[in-house]
């Protein structure tokens, strides 16, 4: 007879079973999911060449200029009230020419390649010529100056503006150049002091010729000058505070002129700016 009870306690076992792991279910359904593991913080989004800093253009909220070229060469947009509507012209001797290109859905200007010869006479120049709205001329004001570059390391020379306003020699100036082998960029002041005109330069520790895009940004506030290099502050120097910037020079882009020995710059330049208060 005891053989015979098996089949009903095996059975019972097995409904035992079911009811305990429906319980455990049941129960176990009110609580929240323990996390398996801690999420890690997203790793830091890594800036495309071309955007190696916000572009400083973009931060022009008082008076000044901007050269975006989203409308071709010949546009500037302004920013403020004081400066009336702003042509730009380009200029060029030997057949130099200054080319739009394509950067991040808009456009960039491309300069004239170096010139492989030495007479300086047969090589290439061209620049952008801004005019001389009296507006551009900071005085005794704090502003801002400054540019997007793109260089290769074969496209240095022993000088290279960016960006002037007036001459070093003669009466004020202010200016954004890129010089020697390494493309180490400076920002210069320059003015009369003590009956003759002296020339106050910040210099960046880093050179921008590498082939990919910096921002490069001066900056003059009182008796300070400084330079920045994709938003990093890399140098300053100290200049009168009393040195007030007015001239009746135009602003140009890419050079001091197209005569010869014009301080030609070769490269990528974008969103240009002066910014003024």
């Amino acid at each position: 007879m005891r053989f015979k009870r098996w089949p009903a306690i095996i059975a019972g076992l097995v409904l035992l079973a079911v009811v305990g792991t429906v319980l455990v279910v049941w129960l176990a359904s009110g609580e929240p999911e323990t996390p398996t593991a801690t999420p890690s913080p997203s790793a830091p989004a890594v800036p495309s060449p071309s955007a190696a800093a916000p572009s400083p253009s973009a931060q022009v909220t008082g008076d000044g200029v901007v050269f975006d070229f989203t409308n071709g060469l010949e546009q500037a947009r302004v920013v403020g009230s004081t400066i009336g509507a702003l042509t730009v012209r380009e200029e060029s001797q030997v057949g130099g020419d200054i080319s739009l290109v394509p950067r991040d859905g808009d456009f960039a200007v491309r300069f004239p390649a170096p010139c492989p010869g030495k007479d300086d006479k047969q090589c290439p120049r061209a620049i952008l010529d801004a005019g001389a709205d009296p507006a551009l001329n900071p005085g005794l004001r704090a502003f801002r100056w400054g540019a997007a570059v793109l260089m290769a390391p074969e496209e240095t020379s022993k000088g290279a503006n960016v960006l002037q306003k007036g001459y070093s020699q003669v009466g004020t100036q202010f200016k954004l150049q890129v010089d020697g082998a390494k493309g180490i960029p400076s920002c210069v002041v320059a003015g009369p002091q003590g009956g003759k005109n002296v020339i106050h330069v910040a210099q960046a520790t880093q050179g921008v010729a590498d082939g990919r895009w910096h921002t490069v940004e001066c900056a003059r506030d009182g008796g300070v000058l400084r330079i920045s290099v994709d938003g990093v502050q890399q140098g300053e120097a100290t200049l009168p505070a009393d040195l007030s910037i007015e001239n009746d020079a135009p602003l140009r882009i890419g050079g001091k002129g197209v005569a010869t020995n014009n301080d030609q710059f070769h490269g990528t330049l974008d969103d240009l700016f002066v910014a003024i208060g």
